[in-house]
């Protein structure tokens, strides 16, 4: 799949680097450059045919009268637009060609209610399959493409492949990452932990996830009721629970369950 990528901001810089530069994961933080294995095996930089970065949207100012003229054509398959000017965003599907968007929103402020309906409509009216996923990491397949995005890639929601003897975590494997690639992160953590206690456990694995650290928003979100950081932390653990044959529902909200249990 030939993929292309328009943002601004740290989480778009990030999003770029963990597609086609994994080996600079260790300038983000976390293991840091004396603890990285390289455990990132992946490079898709063959397949990101087009790459934009644009200004702040506070930076370029409230209303955009020619959005067109920030934005060169472009042509790819499926378009990730992160932190995009709303002026701009909703003309992308009219500015290049595509067959795909995902516009994600670990800021409410990326993407609006109001406009993320507005952008929808458009793109089914001209055959585009849309995702606004909320945050990221929260993507599923849908679509041909958008599943193909995430079949491709490995990306979406985190999964994982986890052994285990007895108590203790023997192995762990990312099976799909999420976008930031803290999922590998996770698994390097979690390898070797010996679970005595399951309130400690799911407190691992979230301090590992913001440790990276997870960029999803910490402001309230006015659809979700809290932070989308928070229902990040939730698809986290829920996921690697899971993965570890432990039950997690109970760890998640009840306001929570339909977007997390799935």
């Amino acid at each position: 799949m030939e993929i292309g990528i328009i943002y601004s901001g740290e989480f778009g810089r990030r999003f770029v680097c963990n597609l086609s530069s994994p080996y600079l994961c260790p300038t983000f933080g976390a293991c840091g450059k004396d603890g990285c294995d390289y455990c990132k095996k992946y490079d898709f930089s063959s397949s990101i045919v087009y790459v934009q970065e644009l200004p702040e949207p506070a930076e370029i100012g409230l209303y955009i009268e020619e959005p067109e003229n920030y934005v060169e054509e472009f042509a790819c398959e499926t378009l990730i637009a992160i932190n995009v000017h709303p002026d701009i965003l909703v003309s992308l599907p009219e500015i290049g060609e595509l067959r795909a968007m995902i516009v994600p929103a670990c800021n409410q402020n990326w993407c609006l209610p109001g406009l993320r309906k507005q952008l929808g409509e458009k793109c089914e009216e001209l055959g585009i399959e849309f995702a606004s996923p909320k945050p990221f990491c929260s993507l599923e397949p849908s679509g041909s493409l958008i599943s193909k995005f995430c079949e491709d890639f490995s990306m979406g929601r985190p999964e994982f492949s986890v052994l285990t003897d007895g108590k203790t975590i023997k192995r762990v494997e990312v099976v799909r990452s999420d976008p930031c690639g803290s999922a590998y992160y996770v698994a390097k953590r979690m390898s070797g932990y010996v679970i005595d206690s399951i309130s400690e456990f799911w407190k691992e694995i979230h301090q590992h996830q913001c440790a990276y650290p997870c960029m999803a928003s910490m402001e309230r979100d006015v659809e979700l009721g809290e932070a989308p950081f928070h229902l990040a932390g939730y698809i986290m653990v829920y996921q690697f629970s899971t993965a570890a044959g432990i039950d997690a529902e109970g760890f998640v909200p009840e306001h929570f369950k339909s977007a997390v249990c799935v």
